[in-house]
């Protein structure tokens, strides 16, 4: 070391750093760990939507988290019923339109806006740039969503602008289609306690509105403890009708039967459901 040198550095005073104690790690109980956990998931749902599960559960927060566990679930499975029961809906009706208007029936018959600008999407979609249409009907009616085949069981409505504004009208369209489309339909009707309850379009469709406003629900995470609302439908005190969770699964499951009963029972042998709605916290 040079004259003059202190340390490592010229001039410098060597540095004396603090000692470090070592800390004993913290040790948390599961009860800790939990109650940590807890507050995590607690912070991860808004107040607003906590507060609907905090009500059912009489404000007991610990209920009410195994609530929101078991909604979620059971969305979950619902979701995963559906899955099925929305391709079987699809190809009854695409197979039943067929039948009688071709595989390119959506070119064939008369269809309203609504369902017209699905089947634009869907041809826009899936369009060959070099062949100008799609490869095969098949994959365009793959791309439409369920809620366009349930407005195809509703009653039509119009296609284009005046002057040349035309009417397109489901009922002519599935009148003689409709029991091809769904054969387990009229058995339906009957066991149905409805006093509405008849094979007819209407009400064919009626129970398909009711399987895709849970179908949406569920898809866009909503609560399914409280029930869910029918749009348009109004009880005795001008409140939204409300379904049960319960009678939401009942209506795909009735939709299913129509359409095929073995399927029905394949989906109640496998289903998680039926286990949830027996074990709701």
């Amino acid at each position: 070391m040079a004259p003059g040198q202190r340390g490592g550095v010229r001039g410098l005073l060597p540095v004396m750093l603090p000692r470090t104690t070592k800390r004993s790690p913290v040790v948390e109980t599961p009860q800790q760990a939990e109650a940590r956990r807890a507050a995590a998931l607690d912070r991860a749902i808004s107040t607003p939507r906590y507060a609907s599960y905090l009500n059912a559960a009489g404000q007991d927060a610990d209920r009410a988290r195994k609530l929101y566990v078991w909604d979620r679930d059971l969305s979950t499975a619902v979701l995963a019923d559906l899955a099925i029961v929305e391709v079987a809906l699809r190809n009854a009706l695409h197979n039943a339109l067929t039948s009688t208007y071709g595989p390119e029936w959506y070119q064939n018959i008369a269809l309203d806006d609504r369902s017209m600008k699905q089947v634009e999407r869907a041809w826009g979609y899936l369009r060959n740039p070099r062949q100008g249409h799609p490869s095969t009907p098949g994959r365009v009616i793959a791309q439409c969503t369920f809620g366009m085949w349930v407005n195809l069981l509703d009653a039509g409505g119009y296609a284009g602008r005046e002057p040349r504004r035309v009417h397109a009208d489901y009922e002519q369209l599935w009148r003689s289609t409709l029991r091809s489309a769904f054969p387990g339909g009229r058995i339906e009707a009957r066991n149905d306690p409805s006093p509405h309850a008849s094979f007819t379009r209407t009400w064919v469709h009626s129970v398909a509105k009711t399987v895709n406003v849970l179908r949406n629900r569920v898809a866009h995470h909503e609560p399914l403890h409280n029930g869910f609302p029918l749009p348009g439908q109004r009880s005795g005190q001008q409140q939204p009708n409300r379904l049960t969770a319960a009678e939401g699964v009942e209506a795909y499951m009735k939709l299913t039967r129509m359409i095929d009963r073995n399927l029905a029972e394949w989906i109640v042998n496998n289903t998680k459901v039926t286990t949830l709605l027996a074990t709701r916290p």
